[in-house]
């Protein structure tokens, strides 16, 4: 049987021909695309990533950039202000030690030891209050300044416990005893370390809670504790000088302190 087709279709079936002995080497060209496909995409994924990461580490930055303006707005508008050179370094020491690992004070010796310094200037005072018989004495700036006054005025060295943790009865009735509190130690009444002439004792049921070197904290914290304003319960003492060695002082101590109570 003889079959007579048209030239076009002739050519659409050798091209259908040609295709198919090809098919063959295209599956290796299909697979190297896919394989340059799947290249491509892990590509752009860890791109992404890369991206994505960058962005975090410039929001970091900019959050840190921030922080720093700040401090430095804080420790400018500080100087500013007027206060006493004490009080701004205290303030401004206090800035740094908050933000020490974004102004980077750790990364030489140089700064270690300014930190450490730094932590020294911010770290309440303490003062030893001298007890008698139960009654303030007088307040002085080391327990050995205290121990110092109590041998002066006829304490034995070994012949009592200077430090007491518990304020109990026999506290009270001790010939001799003292007690060391924090100055400004309440929160959030902090205030600058500065040079102390004398504190308020604020008591609790007769025995000392807190020390302040500022009348208006002492009364805050007063007032917050429920503790009555009584002549007995806020008093103002003059921080004791040292005493001077016996064999160039040609006057004597005084016995007991005459605490007055602060303006209110």
């Amino acid at each position: 049987m003889i079959s007579i087709i048209r030239q076009s279709t002739r050519r659409t079936y050798e091209q259908a021909v040609e295709t198919a002995q090809r098919v063959p080497g295209l599956e290796g060209e299909l697979v190297e695309e896919r394989g340059r496909a799947d290249d491509f995409e892990q590509k752009s994924f860890n791109l992404e990533q890369l991206l994505e990461e960058r962005d975090g580490t410039i929001e970091k930055l900019r959050t840190k950039l921030d922080i720093l303006r700040g401090a430095g707005d804080e420790i400018a508008a500080l100087m500013a202000t007027g206060q006493s050179p004490a009080a701004v370094g205290y303030h401004a020491a206090r800035v740094l030690l908050a933000h020490a690992n974004e102004f980077r004070i750790t990364d030489t010796a140089e700064g270690c030891a300014g930190l450490e310094a730094m932590r020294e200037l911010t770290e309440p005072q303490t003062v030893t209050l001298l007890y008698r018989f139960g009654r303030r004495h007088s307040v002085h700036a080391t327990v050995d300044d205290a121990k110092a006054t109590a041998q002066r005025q006829g304490a034995a060295p070994d012949g009592w416990e200077p430090s007491q943790e518990g304020l109990d009865n026999e506290w009270l009735v001790a010939p001799w005893s003292t007690t060391t509190l924090a100055v400004d130690g309440a929160a959030p009444w902090t205030t600058p370390r500065e040079p102390l002439a004398g504190v308020y004792v604020l008591s609790r049921d007769g025995l000392p809670h807190a020390v302040f070197s500022a009348p208006d904290d002492a009364l805050r914290e007063q007032d917050r504790l429920g503790i009555p304003r009584t002549a007995d319960s806020l008093v103002r003492m003059e921080l004791a000088a040292n005493p001077a060695p016996a064999a160039s002082s040609g006057s004597s101590l005084r016995t007991d302190a005459q605490p007055t109570a602060p303006a209110v």
